[in-house]
């Protein structure tokens, strides 16, 4: 089964997310670190509410579930990707302009959030 785990690892993370081979190979490998530590904690999880006891059961449990967890990541990525390429079936009009929308109205937001922080500031001092 660590065969089978390690090539899905494999497969898994030679998919391309930003197109930029080390920008993708750093996020998987933060996906993959938070994989493991979800499945981490889930396994000592069933330690501590007596499911599981022996140590070859926590081996089995916590491949179980890191492949499942990589499995859920891997349908995650999917979805994501399709609604890249639903993005990208706009008009380029509309994606041009909603993302400009959307950055002013952060760029609204963040101003507005600078200036009650500052009121804050000023109505203390006084």
């Amino acid at each position: 089964m660590r065969n089978y785990k390690a090539i899905l690892v494999f497969l898994i993370t030679s998919l391309a997310i930003t197109g930029v081979s080390f920008l993708d190979s750093q996020i998987w490998n933060l996906i993959l670190l938070v994989i493991g530590i979800i499945a981490y904690f889930l396994v000592g999880l069933l330690y501590s509410i007596r499911l599981i006891s022996s140590s070859k059961a926590g081996k089995n449990a916590y491949l179980f579930i890191f492949v499942i967890l990589l499995c859920l990541t891997c349908g995650i990525y999917w979805c994501i990707s399709q609604f890249q390429l639903w993005v990208l079936s706009w008009p380029l009009w509309v994606q041009i302009t909603i993302p400009t929308i959307l950055g002013v109205l952060i760029l609204l937001e963040v101003i507005h959030l600078i200036k009650e922080n500052s009121d804050q500031n000023i109505s203390k001092i006084k």
